[in-house]
């Protein structure tokens, strides 16, 4: 497909205005000039036609997607022409553009997309356009993608757990009674590179001025009696216990020994092959 641009459309115009004129007054300058600019003319459409020929685009996704949560997008362009680069390469996917301004072989560019829903989410083509090089035309065409990710459910804190710190309390009705499990600091055990989200007591400034990273506290945690959380006994509808269970799911490190059963099956949150197993049946 070509579109015509503004500059594309200015050009054509005056090629045309100066070309009436060449013809009424006979002017061999003038008939010069329209050559030329019918030269320029040609031009642009051989490289920019080469230019977006035998161009492949891969995707990758993140490890991790969450509906409703925004998330960059890995598109790269591969170049299989011989000898001519890429010049102005804009990869369109899900009506978002990414430009690869110049890559030899391979371009790259991140693509900040969400996706609204749960579930497999595909892409199965994406538009490639250019208007190298004089920017007259945009020539755009569609190239096939085949890429799959399920999309893990929106993450929604809910009253079923307070969390405060590291200390926490997990409550599960159950048969009309409430369990309830406390967990907290103990002994040091030494200390580590600052993780971002850690609590600033948790800090230990004296050591950090003799480190180039601020470090942090390890402290022992005491081991308290495991929790099975049963999914289809939580008293909310589908989709909020779903967002819920997620959200344990994706602050694991905040809990401990907590465990989800769904449909007979348990699923440890501190293991990740769990988490990712219990999170992709979720989002089916």
């Amino acid at each position: 497909m070509i579109k015509i641009t503004k500059a594309g459309w200015l050009y054509i115009l005056i090629t045309i205005l100066l070309g009436i004129a060449a013809v009424n007054t006979g002017n061999n300058l003038l008939f010069l000039i329209v050559s030329a600019l019918l030269s320029f003319m040609g031009i642009s459409g051989y490289f920019g036609k080469r230019n977006i020929s035998k161009i492949d685009i891969w995707v990758e996704f993140p490890e991790e997607v969450f509906a409703k949560k925004e998330f960059y997008l890995t598109v790269k362009a591969i170049n299989k022409k011989a000898f001519m680069p890429m010049f102005l390469i804009k990869v369109l996917i899900n009506n978002k553009s990414v430009l690869i301004p110049y890559a030899e072989k391979e371009g790259e560019g991140k693509l900040k997309i969400s996706v609204y829903r749960r579930g497999i989410f595909s892409i199965k083509e994406a538009k490639v356009c250019s208007v190298f090089p004089f920017n007259f035309f945009e020539r755009c065409f569609t190239v096939k993608v085949d890429a799959k990710k399920v999309v893990f459910p929106e993450p929604k804190e809910c009253n079923l757990f307070q969390i405060s710190d590291y200390k926490f309390k997990a409550k599960q009705k159950s048969e009309g009674q409430v369990i309830e499990k406390q967990g907290y600091e103990g002994d040091f055990l030494g200390l580590r590179d600052y993780n971002f989200g850690t609590p600033v007591k948790y800090i230990d400034w004296k050591a950090s001025t003799k480190s180039e990273n601020l470090k942090e506290k390890v402290l022992s945690a005491i081991q308290s009696t495991p929790t099975i959380i049963e999914f289809e006994k939580i008293n909310m509808d589908l989709e909020s216990k779903i967002s819920c269970i997620t959200y344990l799911a994706v602050n694991h490190k905040k809990f401990e020994n907590i465990f989800v059963k769904v449909e007979n099956t348990t699923y440890n949150l501190q293991d990740k092959s769990d988490r990712h197993k219990l999170l992709t049946k979720l989002a089916l």
